[in-house]
This record gives C-alpha cells, sequence and structure tokens, in this order.
C-alpha cells in the first residue's frame, strides 16, 4: 500500500470528523488554507517536503475541495456520496458513505478496494479531545487550543488544533450536511460528540502521524475565509470525464 494513499485516506477522515463538528452556511463560504508536510521516512520509502494550497467551497448541502491543478474532492449529503475527480486523467471515481454500514448505493460499489478499506478503518477510529485554556492570535483570529489524539486502525495521530468562533458560521447547518457521511459509521456518533468539545473553526491544526514506524507533521493554515457565491459547476462533475472504479488511490492517484 502506498503512503500517499494512506495518508489521503486518513487526512480525509480528519475533514470529515474536524469539520462534522457543526453546519454549513447559509450563504457559501469560501476557505483558502496553506497545508505543509515536513519531509518524512516510512517503510523505507522516502518523501520531501511539501507545500499545497486548497480551496473549499461550502455551500447548503455540497462541498468541494480542491488542492492544485490535479484533484477535487465533492461531497453531496443529499446524495450520501464523495465524488474524487482527476483533472489530469479526466476521470472520477464515486465513494459511497453507505459503505461505513448502511444501505446499498447504484453509483457505487461495495466491493471496491477503497471501501473495504475505509470500512475497516470505520471501526476502529478513536478520538480523544481535549480542551486547553491557552489562547494565540492566529492569523486574524483569536484561537483556543485544543488537544486531539486519534487512533485508526494502526495508525496514531495527535493534533495541537486551534479553532476560533470569530467566524460566524452556522454549525447547526453544518452540522446536518456533515452527518450525511458521518451517521452510517459504525461507532461514529461518540466520536462526533468527542468533537464538539472544539468550539468554533478550526484555523490551524498541526497534526502529527505515526504508523511502520515513520513519522508525518502536517501544518494545516487558515489563510482565508469570506462569504461569496460560489463560481457556477464547482460542485459538479466537468462534463466529458469518466467514472472509474475507486481504488486505493482514491481517485486514481
Amino acid at each position: 500500500m502506498r503512503i500517499n494513499n494512506i495518508t489521503r485516506v486518513v487526512t480525509a477522515l480528519v475533514i470529515i470528523v474536524t469539520f462534522g463538528i457543526g453546519g454549513s452556511a447559509l450563504a457559501d463560504s469560501y476557505f483558502k488554507q496553506a497545508t505543509h508536510v515536513d519531509a518524512f521516512e516510512m517503510m523505507g520509502q522516502k518523501s520531501p517536503e511539501k507545500n499545497d494550497t486548497s480551496f473549499v467551497w461550502l455551500t447548503e448541502g455540497k462541498s468541494c475541495s480542491q488542492t492544485g491543478s490535479e484533484s477535487t474532492v465533492i461531497f453531496d449529503s443529499k446524495k450520501d456520496l464523495m465524488y474524487m475527480v482527476d483533472h489530469e486523467k479526466k476521470e472520477y471515481s464515486v465513494i459511497s458513505m453507505d459503505l461505513f454500514g448502511g444501505g446499498s448505493k447504484e453509483d457505487a460499489s461495495k466491493d471496491d478496494e477503497a471501501a473495504k478499506m475505509m470500512q475497516a478503518m470505520g471501526g476502529s477510529v478513536e478520538i480523544t479531545v481535549t480542551p486547553t485554556d491557552e489562547t494565540s492570535k492566529i492569523g486574524d483570529w483569536n484561537a483556543t487550543k485544543y488537544n486531539v489524539d486519534m487512533k485508526i486502525m494502526m495508525m496514531a495521530s495527535k493534533q495541537e488544533l486551534w479553532a476560533t468562533e470569530d467566524i460566524k458560521i452556522d454549525y447547526a447547518m453544518f452540522n446536518a450536511v456533515s452527518n450525511g457521511m458521518m451517521a452510517q459509521l459504525p461507532g461514529f456518533e461518540k466520536i462526533v460528540e468527542e468533537m464538539k468539545q472544539i468550539k468554533g473553526m478550526p484555523v490551524k491544526t498541526v497534526t502529527r502521524t505515526s504508523a511502520m514506524g515513520g513519522e508525518m507533521v502536517t501544518t494545516t493554515e487558515l489563510l482565508e475565509y469570506t462569504e461569496k457565491d460560489a463560481p457556477d459547476g464547482v460542485f459538479d462533475i466537468p462534463e466529458g470525464y469518466k467514472k472509474v472504479k475507486a481504488g486505493m488511490g482514491m481517485g486514481g492517484k
């Protein structure tokens, strides 16, 4: 199993859990984030440091996350489906959130390699949130520090998460959007309750992930937040893209 594939799945789950504490804004919301991954070695493979800028759009019932120009992740809470879009290959794959224990979906198969792994991961996710009194100015926002310990199968991560209540989002609506994907993950109700201890929007997260004798350090920081209309088609699969079976690369990567 390639390291990048493992880290992609872990990152996806972290996003689901982190943003599952509240709801989608009534107006479209735009987030710009910077992510830095330190150089690391795992299973004899060396990976150089990496910097990415990601853009996230939220609207009622849908979200879209894009890093660089290569790939996009789209989530539709009404359909309980996640779309992994590969712009280089002009392909996309579909992952049903029902693979966590719900019913079947015509658009996604439980026989997919990714589905099987996510099912296995779903039953073994544990999270402990520890609030602190430590505060700091992160970017333009006043933030409070939370320590988050997560275990996913053979991987363990420790997060230093800074959240702000300066960003006024309707977290109740955000919860309605996110719960579509989380409600079907075995044992996820307890995880959602644990994450509710985090008050506000995460603006900086430092994650140390340990697996297979190595450690990966990832820092994600919010650079910009604003409410504005999302571009036309940002939540849609581009025309002419071919649907492919979901694999461990999640979108062909």
